[in-house]
């Protein structure tokens, strides 16, 4: 656990890295990387499980990743499910012990195997990274979120993790479940109460949501996914209407879903995000796009010997840039490019 200066050292870090991206493109202070697309589920939301899965880095270009962009503040890690590695913990400790500024570390799970979840864990805990976020996949109550998730048994087994993660007590560490809103859990016509839709089995406040997308070359899913729109807007002014504790993260969550109404009502949110300005994606096979959703290749990170702070370089980077900054891309709102761009834009998108 980090004493109160290198916290504050680090957090500072990052103020400074998001000033540094306002500038322009090509100084990303976040990197949400797939570590691999393999996963134990059989997700109707995601198809990463009906072809071959990439089985993603080893530790050694993971080392070498890390090695080469110490300026990084805030990774995510992610897949399919990266915790069901057996080097998990090797890779963990490989981030969060490698980038001397980060302040900012996050990662999604199914909690499908609490064991691996909380060794994969531990050498962050064990880390000065002031900052660790845990996200636990519940998408409704059991029957929802197994029918969703495609095996029986797996809501039980993500509440069970996370209510271990749950009982950590360690400054700056949270677990959240997340409930991805979708066509599968939301009925077309929202219900009397807002709340209802709601898994019954967690407290408000224990819930992150997140819309669902469409992407060919992450989630490899149907563009059916799209959650209802007056289900799902029910929701966010249900979210809207509570009062959030203060903090930051509470301050941008409520901006995200102030926007994310816009989205969800107008298919836009008046501006556009910070892909390749904040923010970039690693695919499993290291190649570079823009985002999560936005399927531009860049071209494989090993070009430009693994340096984000090389991005221009790569054959993809001019014509991505283009298409971003002028909008001509999927405009989503996913919390990977979302988050960021708030930073950047003092709480809105550019």
């Amino acid at each position: 656990m980090p004493t109160r200066l290198e916290a504050l050292r680090r957090y500072l870090a990052l103020a400074r890295a998001v000033r540094r991206a306002r500038r322009g493109p090509w100084h990303p202070f976040k990197l949400t990387w797939i570590l691999t697309e393999a996963c134990s589920l059989r997700c109707r939301t995601c198809h990463l499980w009906v072809g071959e899965p990439e089985q993603g880095p080893d530790l050694a270009q993971v080392s070498q990743v890390v090695a080469a962009n110490p300026q990084l503040t805030w990774v995510n890690l992610s897949g399919g499910d990266f915790v069901e590695r057996p080097d998990a913990p090797e890779l963990v400790e490989a981030v969060t012990e490698g980038f001397p500024d980060l302040a900012l570390f996050d990662f999604p799970t199914a909690g499908q195997d609490m064991q691996a979840t909380m060794a994969a864990l531990e050498p962050a805990l064990d880390s000065d990274v002031p900052r660790i976020y845990v996200t636990v996949s519940i998408d409704g109550d059991d029957e929802v979120h197994d029918r969703i998730r495609g095996v029986p048994g797996s809501a039980a087994r993500a509440r069970a993790t996370l209510r271990k993660l749950q009982s950590i007590r360690r400054r700056g560490f949270s677990a959240v479940a997340g409930m991805t809103l979708s066509r599968h859990n939301l009925p077309p016509v929202p219900t009397e109460h807002a709340a209802d839709m709601l898994p019954r089995t967690l407290a408000p406040q224990q819930l992150h949501l997140n819309l669902a997308h469409h992407s060919s070359h992450y989630y490899k899913n149907a563009e059916d996914v799209t959650p209802p729109t007056a289900s799902a807007l029910a929701l966010v002014d249900e979210l809207l209407s509570r009062s959030p504790k203060i903090s930051p993260l509470a301050w941008i969550e409520r901006r995200y879903w102030t926007h994310a109404r816009s989205y969800l009502a107008q298919g836009d949110v008046g501006g556009r995000c910070a892909a390749l300005q904040a923010s970039v994606y690693l695919a499993a096979d290291m190649t570079v796009y823009p985002c999560t959703i936005f399927d531009h290749p860049l071209g494989p990170l090993s070009q430009v010997d693994w340096s984000l702070e090389r991005l221009a370089e790569l054959p993809g980077a001019a014509s991505g840039w283009q298409a971003v900054s002028a909008r001509n891309c999927p405009q989503c709102w996913s919390p990977c490019e979302a988050f960021p761009t708030l930073l950047v834009g003092l709480g809105r998108p550019l």
